[in-house]
């Protein structure tokens, strides 16, 4: 039946890779390869245990460094907000794309790659041309004995129950694992809940200096926090840093104008004024 569900959500041009029951992550984790648009992509994917479909991650196949996403997009603009960009925790692997995408245009960066789902690694590795060494850990553990590691943290921890990393001991330690200078970046999902997502949101802008949000013009978008420690940052330079970045790593055009349309937050799901 859940096959089935999968063939009819995606349509009978689907091909389905992978179809595996993960008691770690409360769910049916998937792989299938679809036409969106114009582009062929490979996705990964979970049912959990109400039916629910809920995608993951993406991968281009014709071009497997793209970001399929506008969130990762978003995420990636983290890396503008830091004067040199040399190392980056990624809390969560999925389906490793922004590994590709740091790799491809971001090579002298120092990646470290945390995932506790040791199916999710396996899916990433067969699948997702993931082939570097992956921390086997809870995001927890990964930040807890960091002290000014990191120039860019991104936490993207998700299972089918929402996210998985939470909670005051936890941002303190992500913001104890940063550099000076660096910028952190979370990824709150819709399906989440709002309640679980406002919450850990509310959290860490208490522990932060200062934080923002910026959320793409989409129907149940993700939107992202970003908690920079630049000195002398404010956000009206954020469409700046970001051409400038952009224009410096040769970075696709879809990354350079993410930022156009979409909304700048000052609190979780408070819309104030646009970016650009």
């Amino acid at each position: 039946m859940l096959r089935q569900q999968l063939i009819d959500h995606y349509g009978e041009g689907c091909r389905l890779r992978a179809f595996k029951p993960a008691p770690g992550f409360g769910a049916h984790l998937y792989v299938v390869d679809i036409m969106r648009r114009t582009r062929p992509l490979r996705v990964l994917g979970c049912i959990d245990r109400k039916g629910m479909l809920i995608e993951q991650s993406a991968m281009d196949r014709l071009r497997p460094d793209r970001l399929a996403f506008g969130y990762e997009r978003l995420m990636m603009v983290a890396f503008a907000l830091v004067p040199e960009p040399r190392s980056a925790l990624l809390l969560g692997l999925g389906g490793g794309a922004m590994c590709r995408h740091l790799a491809a245009y971001l090579p002298g960066c120092e990646l470290t790659v945390v995932e506790r789902d040791p199916i999710v690694r396996a899916l990433a590795r067969r699948f997702f041309h993931i082939r570097r060494p992956v921390v086997m850990a809870d995001a927890e553990h990964a930040v807890a004995g960091a002290r000014a590691q990191f120039d860019v943290i991104l936490v993207d921890c998700y299972d089918s129950r929402g996210a998985t990393a939470a909670g005051m001991r936890f941002w303190r330690a992500c913001l104890r694992a940063l550099k000076p200078n660096g910028c952190l970046a979370a990824n709150w999902a819709d399906f989440a809940g709002a309640t679980t997502a406002e919450g850990e949101a509310a959290r860490l802008s208490l522990l932060a200096e200062r934080s923002f949000f910026v959320s793409e013009p989409i129907r149940e978008p993700n939107v992202v926090q970003y908690v920079p420690t630049l000195k002398g940052f404010r956000r009206t330079q954020l469409s700046t840093r970001l051409r400038q970045f952009a224009a410096a790593h040769g970075l696709p055009r879809e990354d350079r104008d993410i930022l156009k349309r979409c909304r700048l937050i000052s609190r979780y799901e408070d819309a104030e004024d646009d970016v650009d």
